[in-house]
This record gives C-alpha cells, structure tokens and sequence, in this order.
C-alpha cells in the first residue's frame, strides 16, 4: 500500500467513522427511542398528544444534528475523491475507480436528505401536525404514524452505513 499524506488518511478517518456514527446514530431512534415512545403508550397510558411532542423534540434534534454531520462526512469522501483522480499524485491504477467509489460514498451519505424529503416528508408533516395539536383526544393513529416513521428512518440509517463500507472498499484498493 502506498504511503499517503497525513491530510488523505484524517479524511479517510472522518468519511468512514463518521459515516458509521452517522448511520448508527440514526438507527438509535428506530431501535431505541421510538420503541420506547410506543411503549410508554403501550404501558404507561401516555396520551397521543404528549406522544407526538416527545417525537417532535426527538426529530428536531435529528434535524438539527444529523445534516451537517452528514455534509462534513460527504466532503471528507469528495476530498478522498477529488485526492485520488486520474492525474493526481496519489492516483493509482486499479480495477475499480477509488474516485468513483469515493463519489458514491459521498453521495450515499447524503442520501439521507433526499431520502427524508421524498420518502418520509408526509409522515413527519403528519406526525408535527399532531405536536401542534392541543387536543387531549386520545388518537389511534400517533402510535401507527410514529411506527411508519420508525421503519423508513430504519431504512434511512442504511445510507451512510453504504456509504462507509463503500469508502472502506476504496481504501483497500
């Protein structure tokens, strides 16, 4: 394996752990804290609308934490890439393109967001709308809504967790 610069193997660091974290910090909320949600409604009678607000404040904090995170990771890949192009002086020969390896890591990291906007917008608008609500109402369909949410942010974590295998593939070639 060549020798590389101190730079290329903090960036390789970043993409690859980061986008581990990343994709397990997601996954977190799937597998512990929504099952938690659902079963204080389950268990302790919480009502929908208390439910919905735990949700929201969970949300925003992903909101709020996880792009950035996911941009700082998808510019260490695009670095590794723009690093190891056709002509740069850590370019190497090999079966595979690492800088489209390096690209598509990136951009699997990203994919949380479109991912988010295209295939999770309506539940998270339904799922604020009832955090608006100060309706004590019991509502039947909270719990259904924060468990659809729960199984696409499951599918979501999978996007950087992609991403850091396929950095990790580029690494070794």
């Amino acid at each position: 394996m060549a020798s590389y610069p101190f730079g290329f193997r903090v960036a390789q660091a970043i993409g690859i752990s980061g986008a581990a974290w990343l994709s397990g910090n997601i996954a977190a909320l799937s597998m512990n804290v929504t099952p938690a949600l659902l079963r204080s409604r389950r268990e302790d009678n919480v009502p929908s609308a208390t439910l919905a607000k735990q949700w929201r404040n969970m949300y925003e904090n992903g909101k709020t934490q996880n792009p950035p995170i996911a941009a700082a990771v998808a510019a260490s890949f695009f670095y590794l890439a723009w690093s190891v192009r056709t002509g740069a002086p850590l370019f190497k020969n090999t079966a595979y393109s690492r800088t489209a390896l390096f690209s598509a890591a990136a951009i699997l990291t990203l994919g949380i967001v479109p991912f988010t906007v295209a295939a999770m917008s309506r539940t998270n608008n339904q799922l604020l709308e009832k955090a608006q609500s100060n309706s004590g109402v019991s509502d039947a369909e909270t719990p259904i809504l924060i468990q659809r949410w729960t199984t696409l942010n499951g599918i979501r974590g999978y996007l950087p967790l992609a991403g850091a295998a396929v950095g990790l593939v580029a690494s070794f070639l």
